[in-house]
């Protein structure tokens, strides 16, 4: 309605260029952020010059226009997410929603694809019935073929009250029925202030990095903490190679679970992103590999998914951008985990954003989530979404933050199901590509 119909396409070509490709630059920082500039303006171009979805709903008197829009916007966010490595999830719509427990909990059973959908619902329902609005009032007689009807309108935007209600209800009682006595531990989330990862570090040597997670260790263990978290790539070195003694009386001193995360990128060693837990007696359990690497060579200890039976409940961990995945947390969680360790790596804007793609995986599986991040984010997550504690720093500091958090109890529907509502979107998605195909043949034939 803003364009003259041979340059409709040019609205959503234009949004495309000013917020995915700025945001995304700022969303991973420099280093990554000119590529998705370019490819916002590609994105937009493309979407200018093929889009034809106006026409489409012309001939269908808009009667699919709520439910093709807000289909193709979480289909294509299944293909992103899917096919694409290095956005994975991040910038998903239903993120927004990551402070509102009240409203996310039947993630449990829809993934985050249906908080997506429930909101793309919802906007284009508004659209549809401003176009209505907007169509009654100043469109000239000519343009009646291509009128939106207030009745249809009126209709979606009554369907699609009834399925926020409902949804809004059942997030309301599945959130009522939390456990109030659910077995709490104390965790500790140990942020270094160490922007670069150990290997590319020439400032703060492994003495001074180890040094620097004693003290926090101590500090956190003063305070109750019997679960230590540190942020991925703290060490570039083995633990069960180099300084294992120093790390085995630590942990003896503050009689704490610890999860070391590390790389090994000296001269000659196989590259390997990893985590490994180290008890109160010493014992370094099952190590985990990272899943989901993106500019990096892959872990080649990722496939496993361990889960550590503990006096303190059944721990376990991922790494960084496997918390921006829905599969990995699912796969520990089906292994019995209660409470999952997110260190992370973050970098440019990204810190500022991603404790919601950790704090989505923990109402999807009924899992406790501790974030920890090198420098600017840290962030304790109980099973059903509620913030225990969050830090964000842009400018980075280093950060102990320790609370009480449940134990999870897991169990949820998605667990068995995955995304199944993404993939049914993509699915109709394609389905709308050759439906609309067909629908301006037939206009085509019906013209001739």
């Amino acid at each position: 309605r803003l364009f003259p119909p041979k340059w409709s396409s040019l609205g959503p070509g234009i949004y495309i260029m000013l917020w995915l490709g700025p945001y995304l630059a700022r969303l991973f920082g420099p280093e990554y952020g000119p590529f998705f500039q370019f490819l916002g303006v590609l994105i937009g171009i493309l979407v200018f010059l093929v889009q034809k979805e106006v026409h489409f709903h012309q001939l269908t008197r808009y009667r699919w226009f709520v439910l093709h829009g807000a289909i193709s916007w979480v289909g294509f966010e299944m293909i992103r997410a899917t096919f694409i490595p290095l956005i994975a999830t991040s910038a998903f719509i239903g993120y927004t929603q990551a402070t509102q427990a009240w409203m996310i909990q039947p993630v449990s059973i829809f993934s985050v694809y249906g908080m997506n959908l429930v909101i793309m619902l919802t906007n284009f329902a508004l659209a549809q019935a401003a176009i209505a609005w907007h169509d009654h009032r100043w469109s000239a007689p000519e343009q009646e073929a291509a009128r939106v009807e207030k009745q249809p309108a009126l209709s979606w935007m009554l369907a699609v009250g009834v399925l926020v209600a409902l949804w809004t209800g059942l997030s309301a009682i599945m959130l009522n029925r939390a456990p109030f006595d659910a077995p709490t531990v104390r965790v500790a989330s140990l942020r270094p202030n160490f922007p670069l990862p150990a290997f590319q570090d020439e400032v703060n040597t492994s003495q001074i990095r180890f040094e620097v997670f004693a003290r926090q260790s101590r500090q956190a263990a003063q305070q109750g903490a019997t679960i230590l978290y540190t942020p991925e790539m703290l060490f570039n070195f083995d633990p069960q190679v180099e300084f294992t003694d120093a790390f085995r009386a630590l942990a003896a001193e503050t009689q704490a679970h610890i999860f070391l995360t590390y790389t090994t990128a000296k001269e000659g060693e196989e590259w390997r992103n990893e985590a490994v837990l180290l008890t109160p007696a010493g014992e370094f359990l099952e190590v985990y590999g990272k899943n989901h690497v993106f500019g990096e060579p892959p872990t080649p200890t990722a496939g496993v998914f361990p889960v550590y039976d503990t006096p303190l409940g059944r721990l376990a961990t991922l790494i960084c951008h496997d918390a921006n995945y829905t599969d990995i947390a699912r796969k520990l969680a089906r292994n019995g985990a209660q409470i999952t360790a997110a260190p992370y790596r973050e970098f440019g804007g990204f810190g500022e954003q991603a404790w919601t793609n950790v704090l989505f995986r923990a109402v999807e599986t009924r899992s406790a989530m501790v974030m920890t991040g090198v420098a600017n984010v840290s962030a304790i997550i109980n099973p059903y979404g509620g913030l225990e504690a969050l830090n964000l720093d842009p400018d980075g500091s280093e950060v102990i933050l320790v609370r009480d958090v449940a134990l999870g109890g897991g169990g949820t529907p998605l667990l068995s199901l995955g995304d199944w509502l993404g993939w049914i979107a993509l699915v109709v998605y394609a389905g709308f590509f050759i439906f609309q195909i067909v629908t301006e043949n037939r206009a085509k034939k019906a013209a001739e």
